[in-house]
């Protein structure tokens, strides 16, 4: 039966033989938000976005399955294994999901900017959930603005204040009950379990994921690389796109995970 919560699109179709790049956005976040970095990758990459059920505008039925499942159907959608995959917030916990159950779709290297982590040791408490709950909602606010682009300068303050409760309204109690239920859940991944090259790119900027739980993260996957930079926040995928696609191309040359042949205007 077709899955019709998951679909493919393609953002830059590369060169026949070019290696296959994929990607996972996050919660709240359409298949589009990497159309800037795309823009400042290799252009001989083949690059496919996975259309994933947490996009805006969602009712959140798709909840009574795991991310990583609807992950892994994406993937198995693709015909071949990814030679990278480039995951962000939601959609990089849900390829840790995966990969800590040693799950083979996420294909030989994966690239998670801004995952979700608590630390094993910080119990779940009352405080944790209301801290978590400004961040979220903070976070709707500046998804907003990172999509909305140099628009959103242009617009009232108090116009793009309303959009941002309109948005906040809409996503409703359910999205952030599934966000938050995604990081209490990450303390319990067998991330030992790892096997794959991985690169964790964070920001120091992003309430999310703070340095020093980016560190814990990265401290618990063998092998893992870890990048830490002091301007970047939770959407340095779409605000930052050249710096982010340096790491990108960086870590992949490092790695071996294929020849690059640097940037080419589009």
């Amino acid at each position: 039966m077709e899955n019709t919560e998951v679909s493919l699109h393609t953002l830059w179709p590369g060169t026949p033989d070019g290696p296959l790049v994929v990607f996972a956005h996050g919660l709240e976040d359409p298949w589009t938000t990497w159309r800037p970095l795309v823009a400042e990758l290799d252009p001989t990459w083949r690059m496919v976005a996975l259309d994933l059920p947490w996009r805006p505008g969602n009712d959140y039925r798709w909840g009574h399955r795991p991310a990583g499942d609807w992950l892994g159907d994406g993937l198995d959608q693709l015909g071949a294994r990814s030679d990278v995959l480039i995951t962000h917030s939601f959609g990089a916990n849900a390829a840790l999901t995966l990969l800590s159950a040693r799950d083979p779709r996420p294909g030989p290297a994966v690239i998670l900017v801004c995952p979700l982590y608590r630390q094993p040791q910080h119990s779940v408490t009352w405080e944790m959930f209301d801290q978590a709950r400004a961040t979220f909602m903070r976070h709707i606010r500046e998804g907003l603005r990172a999509r909305m682009g140099a628009r959103a300068d242009a617009l009232d303050p108090a116009v793009l204040e309303a959009m941002g409760e309109a948005a906040i309204d809409r996503v409703g109690p359910a999205g952030f009950l599934t966000v938050f239920q995604q990081y209490i859940a990450s303390a319990q991944l067998r991330l030992s379990n790892v096997t794959v090259r991985t690169f964790l790119l964070a920001g120091a900027a992003d309430p999310t994921l703070s340095p020093v739980a980016a560190r814990a993260l990265a401290a618990e996957v063998p092998g893992m690389h870890l990048q830490v930079e002091e301007q970047f926040d939770h959407f340095c995928h779409v605000r930052q796109a050249g710096r982010v696609a340096d790491s990108v191309t960086a870590f992949v040359a490092a790695n071996g995970a294929f020849e690059t042949t640097g940037r080419e205007p589009r």
